[in-house]
């Protein structure tokens, strides 16, 4: 009967504590909320390694010296080369991460920062619809002037490729997970890294006590 008492008493305790929940709103771009998932990678951990990836690239001597000598190559200093997205790599515990997020993290903030050309005809970034748009050419309702001819797309200068992954060390009640995030620039033609970022994240979890 005083077991009995008790499960009452337990399911009175978690009715009112899930009657008093609430959702708070909050504005994702401007504000660090801390949370983090052992099983996943968070939107935040996404956006930190991205703009913090695209600033050091901006900021590193090697990729600044390839830009000199592209602009050299081609006698005008607002000559940008162009670079295409590879395919993220998701090393991680998670094989349903939308690792699409930190691409176009990263795609967004470099190309803002007007340093690069991004393509979509080639790369991870490439999109049908530049494609099926050049089959105009066959169509003779349109103005044969005005559509893509062959030899008109540019071929990339440089690849981007992003990559993840995880580690979790467990001790008893206590998870300590590493997350480690690698962004580097090749160059196409001679296959010569120009410029890496590592960037780790870790946290510590531990469990209640309670009901383990």
């Amino acid at each position: 009967m005083m077991k009995s008492n008790m499960m009452i008493a337990l399911l009175a305790v978690a009715i009112l504590a899930a009657s008093c929940a609430t959702t708070q709103i909050y504005d994702p771009e401007t504000r660090n909320t801390g949370i983090r998932n052992t099983r996943t990678v968070s939107a935040e951990e996404m956006k930190t390694v991205a703009y913090e990836a695209i600033d050091d690239a901006l900021n590193n001597p090697r990729f600044k010296r390839y830009l000199r000598e592209y602009q050299v190559n081609k006698q005008t200093a607002e000559a940008r080369p162009v670079l295409k997205l590879a395919q993220c790599v998701n090393d991680t515990d998670d094989p349903d991460l939308n690792v699409d997020q930190l691409t176009d993290l990263l795609n967004e903030a470099l190309f803002n920062a007007d340093v690069v050309d991004i393509t979509l005809a080639e790369g991870n970034d490439r999109t049908d619809s530049i494609g099926n748009s050049r089959l105009n050419a066959f169509d003779p309702n349109f103005d044969q002037s005005t559509v893509a001819q062959q030899g008109t797309l540019i071929a990339a200068n440089l690849v981007m490729r992003p990559k993840v992954i995880s580690n979790t060390t467990q001790d008893g009640s206590t998870k300590d997970v590493v997350r480690t995030f690698t962004v580097d620039i090749a160059d196409v033609t001679t296959g010569q890294l120009i410029w890496r970022y590592t960037r780790q994240l870790g946290f510590i979890k531990k469990r209640a006590g309670f009901g383990m």
